[in-house]
This record gives structure tokens, C-alpha cells and sequence, in this order.
């Protein structure tokens, strides 16, 4: 059986698995009544069929059971008590480190459970109705002689409900679990995809799905009849028609007229046609291919050093190589070559459009809004022009999301920034900050820590990461805390970083035993009853059942109280040799110190563990420690994960080359640095920036690849860390506390919620907008500022948006775009700062120094990259198609 080649860039665009707080096109289909169905299922979804045959034969199968509404013949319970007992292998070849065992109702329950499984599938086969789905022949076929092998003849013949005898029980957990398991295993495959089938045709028939035809591959034909996004409530149907006359559509459109729900309608439902399954349509037919790729939401990878820009360039690279190997491919790009200027741009999709018009086996729809791109490509006569038009009802866009033959020529960008009041918020806006602070927490939101990478233990290339060595529990707690709830008040920012300072100048080890303080931690959470007698009887009490049954709550508290006298200890121990110079953390080690010095816990220091201890003592101390000094244990283990936290950050700062920032009353209205860098990136290059009241606004440029963005998540990490009282990438920094930080980096569209890319820009910059409207002292990062939509709305959305940013001086800005024409309209305004990142040619070769200079960039090498990558060769490159 042929699979589709397809990718996690595509399936992350179609929204198969959905994200955390949304549901994905898997959990439309997901109706599966058993585990295994389930994982089966997910398994379809992420190997599409690339086989006419195996399509059309599994579609056969599903809209058949959906057309008899035969009902599922297998309660879902025998299925958990199956696998619950195959998961133990309890024979003489088993691994010896395997101690699992199963007790004897599990077994029974098991045994019991398969002879059900088999009866009810040898009913259900025989019905007469399934024996007249013929698609379904085969694997009946199959199912009959698993169930007929002669090992099983003994099942068949087990009529009786009740319960087996002992030697019955046996001689079947044997047969089932050792000499005809995997016979066993194979059934309950089948089982699961009988649940596929049975439960995606229930989602068909209950929400009117579809079931497409496959057509021969390489025929390059696509027929779809009112199709439409499976998750959409009320949605707008389209027909389309594709073939090797026409196999390249150009698509167009104004800002939320519907594009990139079009988009994801047809690519979804060509993706699910090729899984055999029903989709959200009236009807369709479509040509077999080989591989399904799409590009809708491409964000950038630092982890590779690749601008927005060179992801693209990377992406159609794979692409270009794939389509030269002959094969047919469905290819979809919505906006080409966004994060590149208008020029290129236009240059690279005319240039590379035509590429793909020379692969009449494949099919590619490339929308975009530089519609000049599509009047240059009227000559090929193979591509089709298509676009979504906008009506407009006096000055409000409506969108009728019908496709039209044609290119738009609607252009209602800076309708929609003015319907969102964007401007007139800006306009009237509070330009100076509140007198009295009612919130002293750092404002940020998701989207501004998603895209620095700010948090994620797991995740590598994360900020968290960096520092995620504590060693304890509550240490990773307390860091976790501190990446959350950044400071902002100078003075308490300063104090943690001196902290941080002092313990990296005495580099003192961690003091503590874990596995002792772990043993510590679970001991004190066991609470006690704050009557002492009561607590001396519960102990003898436990005393008297670890000797007669074994019970280990005795050996606990003794081996708990032994860990807390030891880590009482070392505590002591480190704070006595631990003498800083007067400073911000001498009063907390003093406390600590007067803390230890109390009688009871000096007493409680000197209790020999090695000696067996008394009942009496050690209810003595259980009741003495989890009730009198209940909150001086709480206060003492803060430490010692205080401790831990201040180790990590201070040798995480030595080894990484990090330095402490200097926090400034935020009246000041400062941020200057001098050898920033991404705290992440290896050699990465260092820059110095400076903004402050009279220079707010970094109006940044500079060609792709050049590192902008870098250099704004740089800025954004740098000074969020800094809140933090954290140390930062650079050689030194002095800023005056913000209370907040918002970032506009990577906005994807949000078909859930009906956002194209463009729209989701303008609800981005509206947050924006009303933030630093609200009168608070906000950074704000606009990386391409409005990059999804046509260059004059484009132009007039940035040079309007950042001349309204621009009365807000106790805000600072920095804002990127290839629209260089913006910048020289802002020239006359004296708060805004002009910068770019160059680029020096080796011969046609670009080479980035990745260094920030003074003034607006002219450089322009985004065709001079499309062609040192070669794609316009891949594309040319003719190979006969298979």
C-alpha cells in the first residue's frame, strides 16, 4: 500500500490535530468507541493513501456501514479488560526485569473477555447484510479464518456465560496469551478498523459528508462541488475544477475576504479524500497524487539562523526538488514570498509560478496580493485567476466568500484598520502615565511568550531551558515563578540580581543531599494531629503493624525524620561558612541562622541517627516538627530552594558569559545596551541599542536574512530577563522598569475565529494600540507590520499606525519592514530612530554582518537567494513523469 508524502509543516497548517484549546479535523472524525480505534485512527490521519484502489475500497466500506447504520456490535469495556491483560506476557521466555504479573480475576476477567470478543465477531461476520459489502470482502475473509483456526475450535464451542472452571480459565490464558497471541492481536486489529469504519460513517451520515471518487494517478483532474471547512458552523460553499489544462490557479483577494479559509477547505478536503474518508462536500472527484504539501502559517526558525524570508525560500526549494523527480504533487502557498520586499516579491512569485506551470502532472494554487504578479502571468495559459471579491456597503467591506474568474483589484486594508478604530484609540489615548499604579504586575500575554520562547522546560531552544538545572522540586517551582511574574519595581530588581551576583562570586556548590531532601519534603507533608497523645498512639500504632504485617508507615517516619536532621545539617552548616560581605542577602542569612539556633532544632541537630530511635522520640518530633515548628520547616526549605535557584542562575551567568542589568525608576524612560545578543543562539553577533524618551521609536530595515528578527526577540528576551532581576545576554544594560511587553512577530490567521492573516495583524496591533492607550509604560515589537495584505494598504497601515505610536513617548517601539518608502515618509519626525542591518555582497553572493548602522536600508537580495539556492533550476530541471 502506497502512502502520501506529505509533512508536519501541512499538517500543522490544515489544523489536523488542533492545538492545545482547539480541536483539530482529527476530532471531527474521532467518534471511536475503543483506545485502539482511536489510535488507529490518528495513525490514518497522519499516513494519507497514495493508491487508487486501497482509497476507493476503504471510502466503499465506510459509506456502506454508514448506509446500513449498522451499530458498533462490541461494548468498549471487553476491549479495556483485553488489553489490559495481552499487556502482561507471563511466560518462561519473558524478560526477567518484567515482575508485572496479573491477579487470578484479571485473568478470568481476560479470558472471559476474548471468548466474548470472538463470538460477537463471528455473529457480526456472518450477518447477512455485511457479507453484501463487497469492498469489505477481504477483510471479512480474513477475520473468518482467524476465527475458524482450528486452536479456536474449543472457543467456538464455549456457549456458557458462566463462570469457568479453574482448568478452563487456564488452559484458555495459555492458548490466548502465549501460543495463538499474535492470532489474538490480529483480531482485535481488524476489530479496530471495523471501529474506524463504523465510526467515521456515523460523522458522514450525521454531518452530510461526501465521499469522493479517486481518479487514476497523474490523470490531474479535480472536481470538487461545494466544498467547505468541516469546523465552520455556517459556511460558504465553493466549487472548483482543476485539470492539466488548467492545473495552476492564481489566487487574489482583499484582506478577510476569505482566501485562507478557501485554501484550507479544498487542501483539507483533498487530504482527507486520499484516507478514504468522507469530506465536507457535495461531491468530488479527484486524480490520485503522490504527495500533498502545503505553506500557510511558515514562521521562522532561529534554530537555524533562517529568517521568515529563507523559510519560505527553504520550503519551495523542497518543493521545486520534489516536483523534479516526476512525480504528482498537490501544491498549495498562500502568500508567496511575504516576508521579502515588493519588488522581489513580485519578481519571485511571476518567476517561480511559472516554474510550477511547466508540471502539468501536478496541481498548485498560489494566492497572493501583489496582484501585479498575476497580470504578468496572464500569458501562461495554463493558469487560471481566480479571486473572492469584497462588496462594499458605504464604507464597510462586506464578503460574499463566492470564488470569481479574475483578479481582484479591491483593496480595503486601511478600511478595516479604521473600522477597528485603531488610529482614533491612538489618537486618544492617555499620553502620559497614570499617577498612581494600581496593578504592579508585568503586563505580557501568550503570543509575546510564544514568540521569544520564553518558557518550556522540554523544549530546548527555550529560554526556561537555559536554567532548568535546579535540583529540587520546589527550586523548579520557584523558577518557574520567577519566569512568570517578571518585577516591576527597580529596587526589588535590583536586590535579586545582586543576589544573584553575590552567590556567583562565592561559586558555592549545592549543600544539599536530594535524595535526603526529597525524603525530607515527603515526611513534612504528612500531616499530623496537633494533639501530642494522639500522635504518640497513632506512632505505636504503626510501630505494632510494621512488625506484624510489614507496613512501611513506621520506616517512613524514621527514615523521614533521619533526612530532615540531616538536611538540618547541612543547612546549618552552609549558612555558617556562607558570609557574604554586607549586603541584600546578609538579613536572610541571619534569620535563617536564628532560626537554626532555636533550642528544639539545635537539640533536634544532635539526635545521633545512627542509633535506633525510641517510639516515644520519634513521636516527640513528628509532633514538634509538622505542628509547633510547622512554619519554620516552610521557611527553611523556601531557603533551600532559594538556594538552588541562586546557584543555577548564578553559574548559568558564569558559563554562558551573561551579565546582571541595571533597573531605573520607570520615570527615567531608558533602555540602552551595549553587546546584546539572543541568549540562545551560539556565536551569536552582539549589538548595542539605545532608546529613551526623545528617541522612542527604532524604525528598523534591512534585507532578508539580515537578522532583524533576531535582533527584536533579542531585545524582547533581554528585557523581560532583566525584569526578572535575571542576567541577560549583553555586556551591560540600564533600563528604567516597563510595565509591560508586547511582541508582533510571528501572527498566525485563526480560521476558528474567522482571522485571515491580515485581520489577525490588525487585532494584534489593536491589542497593541489599547495597551499603550491605557497610559502604560509598554515595549511594543512590530516585526513586517503588516505584511499580509496589498503594499499600499501596507504602506498607509505602517506609516499611519507608527505616526499615531509615535505620541506615546513613554512607550518605546521598535518596528521592522521591507517597506522602505515608510521610513522616508517618517524622517521628519524627531522621536523616531532610523537603523538597518546590511548586507555586504561577495561577488553575488549577500553575506550578512548582522551588525546594526545608522540610517534606512537599500538593499535588496531576495531573487539574488531564490536563485543561489537553486529552485529555479530544480524547476526547470525535466524529468518524465511516473
Amino acid at each position: 500500500m502506497t502512502l502520501l508524502q506529505t509533512d508536519d509543516q501541512t499538517i500543522e497548517d490544515l489544523g489536523i490535530f488542533g492545538k492545545r484549546n482547539s480541536g483539530g479535523i482529527y476530532d471531527i472524525y474521532n467518534c471511536s468507541n475503543t483506545h485502539g480505534g482511536e489510535m488507529l485512527l490518528e495513525e490514518i490521519f497522519r499516513h494519507p493513501l497514495s493508491d487508487k484502489e486501497a482509497i476507493n475500497r476503504r471510502s466503499s466500506i465506510i459509506e456502506n456501514f454508514g448506509r446500513l447504520a449498522i451499530p458498533f456490535p462490541y461494548n468498549a469495556s471487553l476491549f479495556d479488560a483485553v488489553e489490559k491483560y495481552l499487556s502482561v506476557v507471563e511466560d518462561s521466555t519473558k524478560n526477567k526485569n518484567n515482575t508485572a504479573t496479573l491477579g487470578e480475576k484479571e485473568i478470568q476477567h481476560g479470558v472471559g473477555a476474548v471468548i466474548e470478543i470472538i463470538h460477537l465477531t463471528k455473529d457480526f461476520i456472518e450477518k447477512e447484510e455485511v457479507k453484501h459489502i463487497q469492498a469489505y470482502a477481504m477483510e471479512r475473509e480474513l477475520i473468518a479464518s482467524l476465527i475458524n483456526n482450528a486452536a479456536f475450535e474449543p472457543v467456538l464451542r464455549e456457549r456458557s456465560k458462566g463462570k469457568l472452571s479453574y482448568s478452563a480459565v487456564t488452559a484458555y490464558d495459555a492458548l490466548f496469551r502465549i501460543s495463538e497471541r499474535k492470532q489474538v492481536e490480529k483480531l482485535l486489529g481488524y476489530i479496530y478498523y471495523l471501529d474506524v469504519y463504523m465510526s467515521v460513517a456515523a460523522t458522514a451520515m450525521q454531518r452530510k459528508f461526501v465521499f469522493p471518487k479517486a481518479l487514476d494517478k497523474g490523470s490531474g483532474e479535480l472536481n470538487l462541488e461545494g466544498v467547505y471547512h468541516p469546523s465552520l458552523k455556517h459556511p460558504v460553499t465553493n466549487d472548483i475544477r482543476m485539470d492539466t489544462a488548467g492545473n495552476v490557479i492564481f489566487l487574489t483577494g482583499a484582506n478577510m475576504a476569505g482566501k485562507s479559509t478557501f485554501l484550507r477547505s479544498l487542501s483539507t478536503a483533498l487530504y482527507i479524500a486520499h484516507m478514504g474518508f468522507p469530506v465536507a462536500a457535495r461531491s468530488m472527484q479527484f486524480s490520485v497524487m503522490d504527495g500533498i504539501y502545503t505553506t500557510i502559517n511558515l514562521p521562522d526558525n532561529l534554530g537555524i539562523g533562517a529568517s521568515h524570508f529563507y523559510m519560505e525560500v527553504l520550503r519551495v526549494k523542497k518543493v521545486a526538488a520534489a516536483l523534479s523527480t516526476g512525480k504528482s504533487y498537490f501544491i498549495l502557498f498562500d502568500e508567496l514570498f511575504r516576508g521579502t520586499n515588493v519588488k522581489d516579491a513580485h519578481e519571485a512569485t511571476v518567476a517561480v509560478t511559472k516554474g510550477f506551470a511547466e508540471h502539468r502532472n501536478s496541481m498548485f494554487i498560489i494566492s497572493s496580493h501583489i496582484v501585479e504578479a498575476g497580470e504578468a502571468l496572464k500569458q501562461e495559459e495554463n493558469i487560471h485567476f481566480l479571486y473572492l471579491p469584497t462588496l462594499m456597503n458605504g464604507h464597510v467591506p462586506e464578503y460574499t466568500y463566492k470564488l470569481e474568474q479574475g483578479i481582484t483589484e479591491d483593496r480595503h486594508g486601511m478600511i478595516i484598520i479604521r473600522n477597528e478604530s485603531i488610529l482614533e484609540t491612538l489618537e486618544n489615548g492617555r499620553k502620559q502615565p497614570a499617577s498612581e499604579k494600581t496593578d504592579t504586575s508585568f503586563i505580557t500575554d501568550k503570543q509575546t511568550v510564544d514568540e521569544l520562547n520564553l518558557l518550556g522546560k522540554f523544549r530546548h531552544d527555550s529560554v526556561y531551558h537555559l536554567f532548568s538545572r535546579v535540583k529540587t522540586r520546589g527550586g523548579e517551582q520557584l523558577l518557574d515563578k520567577m519566569f512568570r511574574h517578571p518585577l516591576t519595581d527597580a529596587a526589588a530588581i535590583n536586590e535579586r540580581s545582586s543576589i544573584f551576583q553575590i552567590f556567583q562570586q562565592a561559586a558555592p556548590a549545592f549543600p544539599f543531599d536530594v535524595e535526603q531532601l526529597h525524603l525530607m519534603q515527603e515526611y513534612l507533608d504528612v500531616e499530623v494531629s496537633k494533639n501530642a497523645a494522639l500522635v504518640l498512639a497513632g506512632m505505636y500504632v504503626k510501630k505494632w503493624l510494621s512488625a506484624l504485617t510489614r507496613d512501611e508507615g513506621y520506616k517512613k517516619k524514621v527514615q523521614g525524620l533521619q533526612a530532615t536532621i540531616i538536611t538540618l545539617n547541612r543547612c546549618y552548616g552552609f549558612v555558617e561558612s556562607f558570609r557574604p560581605a554586607a549586603g541584600p542577602y546578609t538579613s536572610r542569612l541571619n534569620a535563617i541562622r536564628e532560626l537554626l539556633s532555636d533550642k528544639r532544632l539545635e537539640q533536634l541537630r544532635n539526635v545521633d541517627i545512627y542509633k535506633a530511635l525510641s517510639v516515644n522520640t520519634l513521636a516527640y518530633y513528628d509532633h514538634l516538627l509538622k505542628s509547633r515548628l510547622l512554619k519554620e520547616m516552610e521557611i527553611l526549605l523556601a531557603f533551600i530552594y532559594e538556594v538552588d535557584v541562586n546557584i543555577v542562575v548564578s553559574q548559568v551567568a558564569l558559563t554562558k558569559g551573561l551579565h546582571y542589568a541595571t533597573a531605573l525608576p520607570a520615570e527615567k524612560n531608558i533602555f540602552s545596551v551595549k553587546g546584546l545578543r539572543h541568549p540562545c543562539i551560539d556565536r551569536a553577533v552582539s549589538n548595542n541599542l539605545s532608546l529613551a524618551q526623545n528617541n522612542n521609536i527604532l524604525f528598523l530595515t534591512g534585507a532578508n536574512m539580515a537578522g532583524k528578527s533576531t535582533l527584536m526577540k533579542s531585545v524582547g528576551i533581554g528585557l523581560y530577563m532583566a525584569h526578572m532581576g535575571f542576567p541577560v545576554a549583553a555586556v551591560q544594560m540600564t533600563f528604567s522598569v516597563r510595565e509591560g511587553l508586547y511582541s508582533s512577530i510571528n501572527v498566525a490567521d485563526n480560521i476558528g475565529l474567522g482571522y485571515s492573516h491580515f485581520y489577525a495583524e490588525v487585532v494584534r496591533v489593536k491589542q497593541a494600540a489599547e495597551a499603550a492607550a491605557s497610559g502604560k509604560r509598554l515595549l511594543l515589537l512590530f516585526d513586517e507590520l503588516f505584511k499580509g495584505t496589498n503594499v499600499k494598504d501596507a504602506y498607509d497601515g505602517t506609516l499611519s499606525v507608527t505616526e499615531g505610536f509615535a505620541g506615546y513617548q513613554e512607550c518605546l517601539f521598535i518596528v521592522s519592514t521591507h517597506i522602505i518608502e515608510v521610513g522616508e515618509a517618517l524622517k521628519g519626525r524627531p522621536n523616531v530612530h532610523f537603523a538597518y542591518m546590511p548586507t555586504v555582497m561577495d561577488g553575488v553572493h549577500p553575506r550578512y554582518t548582522y551588525k546594526l548602522e545608522e540610517g534606512i536600508t537599500s538593499d535588496r537580495q531576495g531573487m539574488m537567494i531564490i536563485r543561489n539556492e537553486g529552485i529555479l533550476e530544480l524547476l526547470e530541471k525535466k524529468v518524465k513523469t511516473v
